[in-house]
């Protein structure tokens, strides 16, 4: 049903305002998706918990919000300033799903097809972008490691186009641990600026490990002395490196290319 929420110590909307930081997200087990093209995606995966929406919504958004609430979802109407206080975003467009957080183990994923462990990437925009070409190729799974941005932040899901929630998602896993326990299953390969041509990502074994550093520092030691073999993307003169999403982003692509697992 549409319910019209005026006061702000409404408990939903108290946790909804709540649900821009790591912390609270884990705490509430909920993330936000704000939008009404991906609110409108995430429906065919999954239903949300409630929905805000805006008093200012125009009519196609309305609409979305009544086909939510056919699904016995119940949307919250709000006040354009109560409806402010949860969004991302300078011009929203008057709707926001609260969603469940997925959870995936990591220790039960199946072994096959390609991984991509991301290894102290901390700003949310190439966060955003890495997890929507992850989704666009076709990876098994990402798994971040400590020092990793939270990718259910609403600044990663505004940068990954609403895809972080259709994707599988492993967070602050011991990267080394992981390397070392499934070593025999998996081999792992690290962008370097030093490396083998991409192509040698195609089709190596059933189950492949891709890893990214950070921005500024790379991948670390200990992951370092875990890859299995390096790979670097050829660039003209001049270019020191690319910037670490768009890296990723060709790395994934050349990994999907026959590979035995996909």
């Amino acid at each position: 049903m549409i319910i019209s929420v005026t006061s702000p110590a409404n408990q939903r909307l108290k946790v909804s305002r709540q649900l821009h930081s790591r912390s609270a997200i884990l705490k509430n087990g909920l993330f936000l998706m704000e939008g009404p093209k991906f609110v409108s995606d995430q429906l065919e995966r999954s239903l949300p918990e409630w929905i805000l929406l805006s008093v200012d919504a125009g009519e196609e958004v309305r609409g979305l919000a009544g086909r939510i609430v056919s699904l016995g979802v119940d949307v919250l109407e709000l006040p354009a300033g109560l409806f402010k206080s949860v969004s991302d975003t300078e011009t929203s467009q008057g709707i926001i799903s609260v969603l469940s957080l997925p959870a995936a183990d990591v220790q039960i994923l199946p072994r096959r097809g390609f991984f991509l462990l991301l290894d102290g990437v901390s700003d949310p925009g190439n966060m955003g972008t890495i997890l929507r070409s992850a989704a666009a190729f076709g990876c098994a799974a990402v798994i971040t490691g400590p020092g990793s941005c939270f990718p259910f932040i609403p600044k990663v899901t505004r940068a990954a186009a609403g895809l972080n929630g259709s994707i599988t998602l492993a967070c602050d896993v011991d990267l080394p641990g992981f390397m070392r326990e499934n070593g025999s299953e998996m081999e792992f390969a690290g962008a370097d600026t030093e490396g083998d041509d991409p192509g040698t990502l195609r089709g190596r074994r059933d189950c492949l490990g891709l890893v990214i550093g950070s921005e500024a520092h790379g991948i670390s030691g200990p992951v370092e002395a875990l890859l299995d073999f390096k790979v670097a993307i050829p660039m003209t003169g001049g270019v020191e490196s690319l910037n670490a999403a768009v890296s990723a982003s060709i790395l994934l692509y050349e990994a999907s290319r026959g590979n035995a697992g996909v």
